[in-house]
């Protein structure tokens, strides 16, 4: 009895909220899944996903101002379950709810709109990845890179060389044609369910439907310490940060570089976890409170649909067996997506 209510709640779903509660368990558990079963870039399919989801939303739906609401919600659900995770997660999963909501504000042009915005999911993960790098380090980091590099080089080649700006721009590279390769199956996907789906997957599924075992989705949590000396030393780090980028600082260092690259890396990491994080995880948990009592059905909705959601992902790993594990995670979140969109059990 409880089985065939669980799955009349998920069938009868809206298909919108059934994509919502997939992007919503990617962004909270598939990640660590993902990494758990060793799959490299693990990011970049994550990225696509979310890409994924906001198309097949945009879609369903003509209303301007839903894929805001379902970023909204995947915020709440991600802060829900998985309060831990690093806050510019948060922030990418906003910026790509944003550019989706932008994209698809024509809803005529949904095909370019859905390969723009999965190039922009999977290049803008290479953004973020670049810009923290130099945040921690600074643009003396690109410059060690190249003294570095043209020692290794100068025995072989004649002059001096920007290594670092090839190795962004090879860096960049990759993630575009990922972004390509990602925008091309989106629109696969999305050609599919248009169709109707895959009978006979869903014939599989029918067939297969009790699956024992699963992914271990259980969130880490460790109890929050809360100690004043711990504001001190963030406010004593901040001051210490602002004054490295005063000229008098960096000339202190000018004969050991390496040193102000590790100084300044350390400064910001116990600033960033002692000082600014707690006052930003405050901010976003008074959000949380707010948002969570104005939208408090709609939350319950999601989080209902979640332990189904997690057996279709289960199902759709094994469905997708395959020796390549590239070919396999892309052949997993075609199944999952099919599914997930055209469950009318």
């Amino acid at each position: 009895m409880n089985e065939n209510k669980k799955i009349t709640i998920f069938s009868n779903a809206p298909v919108t909220l059934r994509i919502t509660a997939l992007w919503a368990f990617s962004e909270a558990f598939l990640g660590g899944i993902l990494h758990g079963l060793k799959v490299p870039f693990a990011g970049l399919f994550l990225a696509l996903i979310a890409a994924l989801c906001m198309t097949i939303i945009a879609s369903a739906t003509v209303k301007k101002g839903e894929l805001i609401k379902a970023t909204l919600l995947v915020l709440a659900v991600k802060f829900l379950l998985s309060p831990h995770t690093p806050l510019p997660a948060y922030l990418a999963v906003f910026i790509q709810g944003l550019v989706g909501e932008l994209l698809f504000l024509n809803r005529k042009m949904l095909k370019p709109s859905a390969f723009l915005l999965s190039v922009f999911c999977l290049t803008y993960s290479a953004f973020q990845h670049l810009l923290v790098l130099t945040i921690l380090f600074g643009n003396e980091w690109w410059k060690a890179v190249d003294i570095f590099l043209n020692k290794i080089t100068k025995s072989f080649v004649n002059g001096t060389y920007q290594y670092s700006y090839y190795i962004i721009i090879i860096y960049f590279s990759c993630y575009f044609l990922a972004g390509i390769v990602g925008g091309i199956l989106n629109l696969k996907i999305i050609q599919k369910i248009k169709k109707g789906g895959d009978p006979d997957l869903f014939k599989i599924w029918n067939e297969q439907y009790s699956i024992a075992g699963g992914f271990d989705s259980t969130a880490s949590k460790s109890p929050k310490k809360k100690r004043r000396f711990l504001v001190i030393i963030g406010v004593l780090a901040f001051m210490i940060m602002v004054i490295s980028y005063l000229p008098f600082f960096k000339a202190g260092f000018s004969k050991n570089s390496i040193t102000e690259l590790v100084l300044r890396a350390i400064v910001i990491l116990i600033v960033w976890n002692l000082f600014l994080t707690p006052l930003l995880r405050k901010g976003i948990k008074k959000w949380f409170d707010k948002y969570q009592q104005k939208n408090k059905s709609s939350l319950q909705q999601i989080v209902a649909l979640l332990p189904e959601i997690r057996r279709i992902l289960q199902a759709s790993w094994k469905f997708s067996d395959h020796s390549n594990k590239w070919i396999r995670v892309k052949n997993f979140i075609s199944i999952s997506v099919l599914l997930i969109a055209g469950n009318e059990q």
